[in-house]
């Protein structure tokens, strides 16, 4: 793959928020950070890859160490940032939605990404904040514990001091289902479907969890007894509790000075903040549904389409007389395009001239027979075998099946009910500190990430050996 790119995931990602989140990293982090990140996306069988440009995520690591040696305040500045920007964007999403009339909807969809583009600067700054002080950390780990030893106890000190969303609602619900046991009826489970229910909405089109779904996981619930129902719920809070119990016990271990402990925690928080960004973007999807529906009436197409459309598309729409693309045309667009922003400007094309740009940004990636990989054991466990199931879609997540071996691009907050069944978890992308590390340490569940190639080779039905202590995924057979 030709170097100028760095990948960073790929998922389901609309046209619309390709856009946003573009301008987010080029010209908002120009404006906070004075680097603009290069962005390219490349999109087949409606799965985006997004690409970051390798000289300038090397130049933003270079501007955050400058700002870190002159400030050593600045992470929990660009921290604290982030989460009021995180919170305004959902604020706006529900202002937008509430306050708009029925002919103007020019205005809120204009401030909605307004506020997105804020937002979408804190997709990428955290994580380079977060690498810089995790090297920082990682060097004076390895004085004290030699290099074998920083990956295991570096693991052992981000575990993070907050519970995400995704991590309390399945709490929640188990203390539903232990308050129903008590009293012989079932109470409280309205409100917590409404405090949850936009976890399912990582994109705007997509569906928040029914009333529906929450009874039917109460009602699963409440065939166990009682005391079933409480050592899990204790189960849970005491891994938790370990985890911090356990870190504390390393940094009395391990005496390092108050200026490194100082970055430690820092680092934690960020560990949190990879998931609650996330987790606030699903909650501002949730929340800006209402406005959507209205532009897709306004403009005769589903949901789905409208999202298809780049935010100019949209505005000139709202200005004239409803002109957009064919519905045809954006069926194309959502199964195959590519996208690129930098100095030289935009350049969105579909069809044959998507995959030009493709090899002319990416080079021609030759394919050969793989029958093992390797990556990062992100959590460790002897070698056992399995079935694969490569989980790329909502589809594909509501029809996983208990014990089979998880393959996925990287995981966030929706996959931990799925990651909960799996025998063991693989994926393509991802570092010690990545969510699906998180949530596999806490799961303690074998995994190994940053395979960077499982994805591409692994189809549903193989059979593998996944050996988690080497890091090693090893093909046994052909499906």
């Amino acid at each position: 793959m030709n170097q100028k790119w760095v990948p960073i995931v790929t998922r389901r990602i609309s046209v619309l928020r390709t856009f946003l989140t573009a301008r987010g990293s080029h010209d908002e982090v120009r404006r906070y950070l004075g680097v603009a990140l290069g962005y390219l996306a490349i999109t087949k069988n409606e799965l985006t890859s997004v690409y970051l440009a390798s000289k300038d995520t090397k130049r933003l690591s270079e501007v955050i160490i400058e700002k870190m040696t002159q400030n050593p305040l600045f992470p929990k500045t660009q921290f604290d940032d982030c989460q009021e920007t995180c919170e305004s964007f959902v604020q706006v999403s529900i202002e937008c939605s509430r306050d708009m009339g029925t002919e103007n909807l020019l205005e809120p969809f204009q401030r909605y990404c307004d506020a997105y583009i804020r937002f979408a600067k804190f997709m990428a700054i955290p994580v380079a904040v977060e690498k810089m002080l995790t090297h920082r950390i990682s060097q004076a780990l390895q004085d004290r514990v030699g290099t074998e030893g920083v990956a295991p106890y570096l693991a052992k000190l981000m575990t993070t001091p907050h519970l995400s969303e995704s991590q309390l609602e399945p709490l929640a619900l188990l203390r539903l289902a232990i308050q129903a046991k008590e009293h012989a009826i079932r109470s409280g489970l309205k409100a917590h479907a409404d405090r949850f229910r936009w976890l399912s909405c990582y994109n705007i089109d997509e569906p928040a969890y029914s009333d529906e779904h929450f009874s039917g996981r109460v009602e699963e619930l409440e065939k166990l007894s009682k005391q079933e129902l409480q050592k899990q719920l204790q189960e849970i809070e005491a891994r938790h509790e370990q985890d911090q119990t356990v870190y504390r016990t390393i940094l009395d271990e391990l005496k390092l000075d108050e200026a490194m402990v100082h970055e430690i925690e820092l680092l934690r928080e960020y560990v949190y903040l990879r998931t609650y960004r996330v987790e606030m973007q699903s909650k501002a999807n949730f929340s800006i549904q209402p406005l959507f529906q209205k532009l897709s009436e306004r403009f005769s197409l589903s949901l789905r389409l409208t999202i298809a459309l780049t935010p100019e598309e949209m505005e000139k729409a709202l200005l004239s007389v409803n002109d957009v693309p064919s519905a045809n045309d954006l069926e194309d667009r959502c199964r195959h395009h590519a996208f690129r922003y930098d100095e030289t400007g935009i350049v969105f094309v579909t069809g044959f001239e998507a995959d030009g740009l493709e090899r002319d940004e990416l080079g021609i990636i030759e394919n050969g027979v793989v029958n093992e990989m390797t990556g990062n054991a992100a959590y460790p466990g002897k070698p056992l075998r399995g079935t694969v199931q490569v989980v790329l879609t909502k589809e594909a997540m509501s029809q996983f099946q208990d014990n089979a071996i998880l393959v996925t691009t990287m995981t966030t907050p929706e996959f931990v009910p799925i990651m909960k069944k799996a025998k063991a978890i693989i994926t393509d992308e991802g570092g010690v500190l990545c969510h699906a590390a998180i949530i596999a340490r806490e799961l303690k569940k074998p995994c190994i990430i940053g395979t960077k190639i499982a994805t591409q080779v692994l189809k549903d039905g193989d059979k593998v050996e996944v050996d988690a202590n080497q890091g090693i995924v090893r093909i046994l057979k052909r499906a």
